[in-house]
């Protein structure tokens, strides 16, 4: 082989493993189109252009940080519109990622088993869905605005659950995390 070809051989090679800058301008626009849709409540819109972002993402081989949050996004929207065994195969992928990056629940993590939390419940694995809500407590205080409404939400949503089902004594100490958030 000539030194030409094999230095053509290398560098195709290469491009292979470095990061796209079209598919990182795809995957933003993607992404951007998501929040929009979902805003406007358009979750199908959404659905779409999350998967696309996160395609672009994989094609691009944008890294595991972008890949993470865009697993992540595209689970939210699933869940919304019920579609839950895709929303936590995805967000069990999301939470790999970032569990492989930090030993200790970050707010990245918390998010992800906020998500992962609900997730279960709407699946009516409301005993998973506790393990997971209960990993988010002690960073609760880090959230703020709307993420942390919605944290309080789940808390006292899992906390009328067991209490409704038998487990009175559970279901005051969701409530009372609920409370003192």
């Amino acid at each position: 082989m000539s030194k030409g070809i094999v230095v053509a051989v290398t560098l195709l090679m290469l491009s292979g493993c470095v990061s796209n800058p079209i598919n990182r301008a795809t995957s933003d626009n993607y992404a951007e189109a998501c929040d929009i849709a979902e805003q406007n409540g358009n979750l199908k819109v959404a659905e779409e252009a999350c998967y696309r972002a996160l395609v672009n993402t994989d094609w691009g081989n944008l890294g595991n940080d972008l890949k993470s949050e865009k697993l992540y996004n595209l689970a939210r929207i699933k869940r919304q519109l019920a579609k839950f065994q895709e929303a936590e195969s995805l967000l069990n992928q999301s939470l790999e990622i970032e569990e492989n990056k930090s030993t200790t629940v970050n707010a990245k993590i918390g998010r992800r088993l906020v998500e992962l939390s609900v997730n279960l419940a709407a699946l009516d694995r409301w005993q998973e869905g506790a393990s997971a809500i209960e990993k988010v407590i002690p960073i609760a205080n880090q959230y703020s605005g709307q993420e942390r409404q919605f944290i309080i939400l789940v808390l006292e949503k899992y906390g009328e659950h067991f209490k409704s089902t038998g487990n009175k004594e559970k279901g005051q100490l969701f409530l009372t995390r609920s409370r003192n958030l």
